[in-house]
């Protein structure tokens, strides 16, 4: 697209602003949580709505966080070997694991900035209805429409397993 049709188009321009806007944020509200708490983003996400909702099994917190039960599973070990979080068997049926926040873990939320998702999440249910659909709908559209549709949906700037990845295994051999 020429630079002629591309400023002949303010939407595009509004929308690129909006996400360059939203992507400044959270990279800048995750680097805080990092920076000062020591965590991730997403490991502080998930640690407060356990905190909200004790006793919650990984696919409770998958469902509250809105996303996938490996994502969260992942997430949950690394607060677990933080000493963050704890696994206990549930007292009303053995065979299900729930997961409670520890002292340590209650401590650090306590000196934490609110997870950005909270106010992601709290945004975006201020909107009308139709404009929350229209917005999804959009949204959703724009990433097919741009080749991003099949990119897998993780956590906020939770940082991706990569050792069996191709990019890792390039970064290894000195070709990445």
């Amino acid at each position: 697209m020429t630079e002629s049709k591309r400023s002949a188009q303010p939407d595009v321009f509004r929308a690129i602003n909006a996400l360059r806007r939203m992507v400044r944020g959270l990279r800048s509200a995750a680097e805080a949580v990092e920076r000062d708490s020591h965590i991730s983003a997403a490991q502080l996400f998930v640690l407060s709505e356990l905190a909200q909702l004790p006793d919650q099994s990984v696919k409770d917190l998958a469902a509250l966080t809105m996303t996938t039960h490996s994502t969260v599973s992942q997430v949950v070990s690394q607060l677990i070997s933080k000493g963050l979080v704890t696994r206990a068997a549930d007292q009303s049926d053995a065979r299900r694991a729930v997961l409670r926040v520890t002292r340590q873990g209650t401590n650090l939320l306590k000196k934490s900035p609110r997870a950005i998702q909270e106010d992601l999440i709290d945004g975006f249910g201020a909107l009308r209805p139709s404009e929350r659909r229209a917005l999804a709908t959009g949204l959703e559209k724009w990433l097919e429409a741009s080749g991003l549709g099949r990119v897998p949906s993780t956590m906020l700037f939770e940082k991706p397993l990569l050792a069996g990845s191709s990019r890792a295994k390039a970064k290894k051999s000195g070709r990445g």
